[in-house]
């Protein structure tokens, strides 16, 4: 299942693409939109601008009471912001259930003049078998209230001194 949103910032587009290549602003994003750690393991900058982050995190699970095994999910966040597409690639490995849950998604940073329209897009996958399709409503049900607070705290950052 796909679900897209986006919202415009009002910030030019190459300083929302500095926030995002600031770890600081990773992990005070991750901690605003609800996680309870957030671990940097890996940050990686390559020659042609691009920049790979692997993060760990926790956060209030967001599994049905009665499929999931704890009150707190565990997962590793890869990501890879490129500042010459303008585009930021991301892949949510969880460690329970990695076989059979799959999220990823992207984020466009798309110009407008003095402003940047960002595209924030979001796929789920849930490979089991009679549950899954629900699983997948369930599990981006707030996909468009966490993307407006992202965009909410994206627009803080590059916007207050």
């Amino acid at each position: 299942m796909k679900v897209r949103f986006e919202h415009v910032v009002p910030a030019p587009v190459e300083r929302v693409i500095a926030a995002y290549r600031d770890p600081d602003f990773y992990v005070k994003k991750g901690k605003n939109s609800g996680m309870l750690t957030v671990e940097i393991l890996e940050r990686e900058e390559y020659p042609d601008g691009r920049v790979r982050l692997k993060a760990r995190a926790t956060e209030p699970s967001r599994v049905p009471a009665v499929l999931r095994k704890s009150d707190v999910d565990e997962y590793v966040d890869e990501n890879v912001l490129d500042p010459t597409a303008r585009v930021l690639t991301w892949r949510i490995t969880p460690t329970m259930g990695a076989d059979k849950v799959f999220l990823s998604g992207r984020v466009e940073f798309l110009p407008e003049g003095g402003k940047t329209r960002v595209v924030y897009h979001t796929e789920l996958q849930v490979k089991i078998p009679l549950i899954g399709g629900a699983a997948e409503k369930m599990g981006l049900a707030d996909t468009e209230k966490e993307c407006a607070r992202q965009a909410e705290f994206l627009t803080r950052w590059v916007t207050e001194p």
